[in-house]
């Protein structure tokens, strides 16, 4: 077979574009440090990187869901840890209300600070979290109660939240079972000292039951607190994982890659060299 002056040519310029593509891939896997930059560079090894980026963009956004729900889940927890405290105020103001010692006025006088406590149990329950009420159910754009002798405002609708694959938890405590009680313990409390009348042990008995409703709600609220931690450090060592799976499929050895490059490059220049005279002939040859 005759070997022409264009056969030659298109071997040069096919063997220096070979070259050339080679030594930008090594540039831009040390540029970049990955050694997947584009479907084309491994297909089947790309896919399995993007599932992988798919299901770590879903543990990132189940840890969102759980940092959402825990400043929920934290508010409330003060907001019934110091309803709490309120309560217990009462029952002591309560045992000494019941005591014969004292005077009319000294019972009333109890009773302002009795609706002081109940005004501040009605703040409590209308803790807010961003522009939600949290003690209102579904109706988050209300308040619980209105004051301390209204009724609940709310509904019982359960705000949800998705922390892991195929498992959603509550947030949220209804108002009307955590500070319903409490409230109208109150309520009754301070009507007995207005009138000056002894308190009346059905009256201490509400009381308690008001403090369990909060302890009961507190301890909803802890049990969800300990899964969100616990489903927190499910979802982290998933991630370590995940990114440690991807890692290997897309990062490059930066050594080997350094290595392949400088070889890359004296390959390039090489082919320059070798071709250099074969195609400066075949283009005077063109001006001829």
């Amino acid at each position: 077979m005759r070997v022409t002056d264009g056969m030659l040519r298109a071997n040069a310029l096919r063997g220096l574009t070979t070259s050339t593509m080679r030594l930008a891939r090594s540039q831009e896997q040390v540029a970049t440090t990955k050694r997947l930059n584009r479907p084309s560079d491994d297909p089947a090894q790309v896919r399995e990187a993007v599932k992988l980026r798919d299901g770590i963009a879903e543990l990132e956004q189940f840890m969102r869901n759980i940092e959402t729900a825990g400043r929920t889940l934290s508010a409330a927890e003060t907001a019934i840890a110091t309803a709490g405290d309120a309560i217990q105020r009462a029952r002591e103001l309560a045992i000494q209300g019941a005591n014969d010692t004292l005077s009319a006025v000294d019972r009333q006088q109890m009773a302002q600070e009795v609706g002081q406590l109940a005004g501040q149990l009605v703040q409590l329950a209308s803790t807010k979290v961003g522009d939600s009420y949290i003690f209102s159910g579904f109706r988050t754009d209300v308040p619980p109660y209105a004051s301390p002798t209204g009724a609940y405002q709310g509904d019982a609708g359960v705000v949800m939240a998705r922390i892991s694959p195929g498992t959603a938890v509550p947030v949220n405590v209804f108002g009307d079972a955590v500070f319903g009680p409490a409230l109208a313990s109150l309520v009754q409390l301070q009507a007995e000292l207005a009138a000056g009348t002894r308190v009346t042990p059905s009256t201490i008995a509400a009381l308690d039951a008001g403090q369990d409703a909060l302890l009961a709600g507190r301890a909803t609220v802890g049990a969800r607190q300990n899964r969100l931690e616990e489903t927190t450090a499910y979802l982290e060592q998933g991630m370590i994982a995940a990114r440690k799976l991807l890692s290997e499929l897309e990062d490059v050895d930066m050594t080997q890659a350094i290595s392949q490059l400088s070889e890359q490059q004296l390959t390039y220049q090489a082919a320059l060299k070798v071709n250099a005279t074969i195609l400066q002939r075949t283009l005077m040859d063109e001006l001829r």
